[in-house]
């Protein structure tokens, strides 16, 4: 749920993965990069203290030697001392000098000789009160002193005694403001280049989802990188090959039927000449529905070549105009609904998708009722009527090519099953849809749904569609 609320959010397109791995990078490297500032200014500070500790510890013994009263020695020592490094003159010596040395301890004496050469000189001793020093106490603030005695030439001792605690050194606000102004700056010109490299990946998609039999469009330009240049280079050829293959089959099936028509043709004539006016009228009427089978496979095949132009279509207009014509024939049919409904498209495809559904109506009921309306920005020509509807399992397969169902649609009505197909067809090609549903009273509703045009008007609505 909490995945796809995100994926609602942030579109999840090549770019936006681009960013986040490019922010999740910045952000590992800004990490790193501060870790190892802190290691780098951690080590340059302790390097400076060390030194200055150990130049201390030099001038504080020289200082503390040349007084020759012990009592205003310790005077000295204490005078001397500070925060950060406490000092004390004795007869004694803080540090053990029986005691091992540790690793530690001898470390930093190592470190001080070298940062000092002139300690190296010196008599002195290191150790750490937990490495049990004299006195260290039982306190947690003596466990990690370091503590430094440093004998005079009287055999008498100078004691250091300096906490040994690591130094956290805060980031300065304005390197993190710059930081984060370096960060944007990439994100943004990333995004850009990201948006520029992957646009012809968005013409590609576009150009599929655009892609139709009608007059052949301009090819996709073959741009962007090497794998973006092959993906269009093959839309191409692909479409290129679908295209004349259809031409190709429609070519074929055209001059198919116009070889029929002639022997066709040829036996309603011989038909006309029998005695027999039964076995004559079915002999038409065979002819007649092989005739239909042709003409309506053909139209299949063909729809979408058409030149047509788009311009504004009253779609009321059209429904009036084919619910008058199948009334003049005596069908039982009735308009209830706008006067005008604008929509943009091509005249002659969208009354060919209405007449296919009012006439498939008007084939298996008796009262067939025609209303248009517009919801949402959109008209929905809606054609209800009293027959015997359609099983809720078949009503999507109807809109399959060629398929007639026996248990609803018997075989006198005639068609051979594209009536719905070439509807649902022209209204998809025109940014809309045809869908069936069976009313609750009984009967079959079919609504022919298509975006209204900007100029769409609803002046007088006659009545209600229910």
């Amino acid at each position: 749920m909490l995945t796809t609320k995100l994926r609602y959010l942030v579109p999840d397109t090549v770019v936006t993965r681009a960013v986040a791995i490019l922010v999740a990078a910045l952000f590992a490297v800004h990490l790193a990069g501060y870790w190892a500032y802190q290691i780098g200014a951690a080590a340059v500070a302790d390097s400076a203290r060390d030194r200055a500790l150990a130049e201390r510890l030099v001038s504080i013994k020289r200082a503390v030697s040349s007084i020759p009263n012990p009592a205003e020695r310790d005077k000295a020592a204490h005078a001397l001392s500070s925060s950060s490094l406490e000092v004390h003159w004795s007869q004694i010596s803080l540090v053990i000098g029986n005691a091992p040395l540790t690793e530690r301890a001898k470390a930093t004496a190592d470190r001080l000789k070298e940062l000092v050469p002139d300690l190296a000189a010196e008599a002195f001793r290191v150790g750490f009160a937990d490495d049990g020093a004299i006195a260290s106490g039982e306190a947690e603030a003596y466990h990690h002193m370091l503590l430094i005695s440093m004998r005079l030439d009287d055999q008498s001792w100078v004691n250091f005694s300096t906490p040994r605690l690591g130094t956290v050194h805060p980031l300065d606000p304005k390197l993190l403001a710059l930081v984060l102004c370096i960060g944007v700056v990439i994100i943004v010109i990333a995004v850009l280049l990201l948006a520029w490299v992957t646009r012809p990946l968005r013409d590609l998609a576009t150009a599929a989802e655009r892609f139709s039999l009608d007059a052949k469009p301009d090819l996709l330009d073959e741009t962007g990188p090497l794998e973006v240049r092959s993906a269009a280079r093959a839309f191409n050829t692909m479409r290129q090959r679908i295209q004349r293959l259809v031409a190709e089959r429609t070519q074929a099936l055209a001059a198919v039927s116009h070889d029929l028509r002639t022997p066709i043709t040829r036996v309603r004539l011989r038909s006309e000449m029998l005695e027999d006016t039964t076995t004559r009228d079915l002999i038409g009427t065979d002819l007649a529905e092989m005739e239909e089978m042709i003409d309506s496979t053909l139209e299949f095949l063909r729809f979408g070549e058409s030149t047509e132009v788009k311009r504004l279509v009253n779609l009321a207009s059209i429904a009036e105009t084919i619910v008058d014509d199948a009334t003049d024939s005596g069908l039982t049919v009735s308009y209830h609904g706008a006067d005008s409904v604008t929509v943009m498209g091509q005249h002659l495809a969208l009354k060919r998708a209405a007449s296919n559904l009012i006439g498939n109506a008007l084939k298996y009921a008796t009262t067939v009722r025609v209303g248009i309306r517009s919801v949402d920005g959109y008209a929905e020509l809606a054609v209800i009527d009293d027959g015997p509807g359609i099983p809720k399992e078949n009503l999507e397969t109807v809109f399959d090519p060629f398929v007639r169902l026996e248990t609803s649609r018997s075989k006198e009505t005639g068609g051979v099953g594209l009536g719905l197909t070439i509807a649902r067809s022209i209204a998809r090609a025109h940014g809309g849809d045809v869908s069936l549903d069976n009313n609750p009273s009984g009967g079959l509703s079919a609504t022919l749904r298509l975006p209204l045009s900007t100029a769409a008007t609803l002046p007088r609505a006659k009545a209600s569609i229910t």
